[in-house]
């Protein structure tokens, strides 16, 4: 039975990236671009030590947070993700400092998004261009993306890859410098949302996006997620909808953690109202045609 309070129109749609729309998150493929586009450049090497130091400091970083256990309220989980804002730039720093997306151009952003979507490196779910393209742009919904990955250019590229043509003011993530002054006219210096631009890497920034969305407009939100950085999101919405898998991946199992440790229910796509889980956009298609 399907026990769905019914949505006020029109919905606005706003999506995570990276393991909500794809199948699993981009930014290796996203290195692997700027790899091709330097292969004089050691850039594999420099990328695992960047992934090293973050995940050692992200580590050190949480258990020093939780000394005394993990939140068990939704308000000391949202204090625990803002105290790990400071984590994530210092991860941004280190990018910028490996020198790994300098020189980088928009046309290497454009080709490298078309080349890993053909190769499989980046794969979109099942049913989302489906869904994109009968709901989310129908009339009287909007949609907007919404996503801590580190180029909304390269998110645009690949979108248009799969044949969907999406602006990038409907995109709201990082991105590296110079690729916001146009095709090819700069290349990037290699920092990742410089002073004065948009920055995502929290938990707290999305919700702060999707707060905004939201004041601009009459209707009902539906956010889509897979992960942790989400749940703020997730809650906040009319509707907040966790992707799972048939088998969770860790990021979907630490979210659905998450939710259980502060208390939040999560049933079955259609079975209920809130946080609710669907396996894919085939799903969350069928649903939204009922609403």
């Amino acid at each position: 039975m399907n026990k769905s309070t019914p949505l006020k129109r029109p919905i606005y749609w706003i999506l995570d990236w990276d393991g909500t729309i794809t199948q699993k998150d981009t930014l290796n493929a996203l290195v692997n671009i700027a790899a091709s586009a330097k292969p004089d450049f050691p850039t594999q090497s420099r990328w695992q030590s960047v992934v090293d130091a973050y995940m050692s400091d992200y580590t050190s970083t949480l258990a020093n947070l939780t000394t005394t256990g993990l939140p068990t309220t939704l308000t000391s989980e949202k204090k625990l993700l803002q105290h790990l804002k400071a984590a994530e730039q210092r991860s941004l720093d280190r990018v910028f400092a490996s020198q790994i997306f300098t020189a980088i151009t928009t046309q290497h952003l454009e080709q490298g998004a078309r080349d890993a979507l053909d190769s499989a490196q980046v794969c979109v779910r099942p049913g989302f261009v489906d869904f994109f393209h009968a709901l989310a742009s129908a009339p009287g919904s909007t949609f907007h993306i919404l996503s801590v990955n580190w180029s909304r250019q390269f998110i645009a590229s690949c979108l248009s890859a799969a044949g969907i043509s999406l602006p990038l003011s409907s995109i709201v993530a990082n991105e590296l410098d110079g690729m916001a002054q146009g095709p090819g006219r700069c290349p990037s210096t290699g920092e990742i949302s410089p002073e004065g631009t948009v920055k995502i890497i929290s938990s707290g920034d999305k919700l702060c996006h999707l707060n905004a969305i939201r004041e601009e407009n009459k209707g009902s939100v539906v956010y889509v997620g897979d992960s942790w950085p989400d749940i703020e999101c997730l809650v906040e919405a009319d509707v907040g909808i966790c992707i799972r898998d048939e088998e969770m991946g860790s990021s979907q199992k630490k979210l659905a953690e998450a939710l259980g440790r502060v208390g939040i229910g999560c049933d079955r796509l259609g079975d209920g109202d809130g946080v609710v889980w669907a396996r894919d956009f085939v799903e969350i298609k069928r649903w939204a045609e009922g609403c």
